[in-house]
């Protein structure tokens, strides 16, 4: 990975105001994944209610991925137990598609476990059939566990896991 650009990417909390930009913003990044699959589960088709209480919730924290002073993605992290932060789901994840094949997904999970140094096991969801996806987790040192979730002819969900 690219020193200069782990220089330039910055984690900062998303705030109750920003929800509707954070909407925006997944929605741009996941609609070319919605009109492939066409899932009903989709980020892309998410309400602002639903982020809204994801947001609430104590254990779990937006964040926009910024490179350069500028908003290029979101990381949200969530922790099993509020308390220990042991064990944390990145959920979603995602990179603007202007900003997408830099490395800063790459780089925004860097970052979260640089600022979760407590957490022991990290797991996250996506779907098979994006190649690209699973490469940016396999090269971040996650491993594919559990059975696969089919959701429809087109895609199918996996599960990985990361030990640290």
């Amino acid at each position: 990975m690219n020193d200069d650009l782990m220089n330039k990417i910055i984690l900062e909390e998303v705030k109750e105001n920003e929800l509707e930009l954070l909407l925006d913003m997944q929605v741009e990044s996941f609609m070319p994944l919605f009109e492939k699959y066409h899932d009903s589960m989709s980020p892309a088709i998410e309400s602002i209610e639903r982020i809204k209480r994801r947001w609430s919730v104590p254990n779990r924290k937006y964040f926009f991925i910024n490179m350069d002073g500028t908003r290029v993605g979101v990381i949200n992290i969530g922790h099993n137990n509020p308390k220990e932060k042991r064990e944390s789901y990145i959920s979603p994840l995602f990179v603007l598609p202007r900003f997408q094949n830099r490395g800063i997904g790459y780089a925004a999970i860097m970052k979260a476990f640089e600022i979760s140094p407590d957490v022991k096991r990290w797991v996250l969801e996506t779907i098979m059939q994006e190649k690209g996806n699973c490469h940016l987790y396999e090269k971040c040192g996650f491993k594919r566990f559990g059975d696969e979730k089919h959701v429809n002819d087109k895609m199918t969900l996996i599960m990985y896991e990361l030990y640290r």
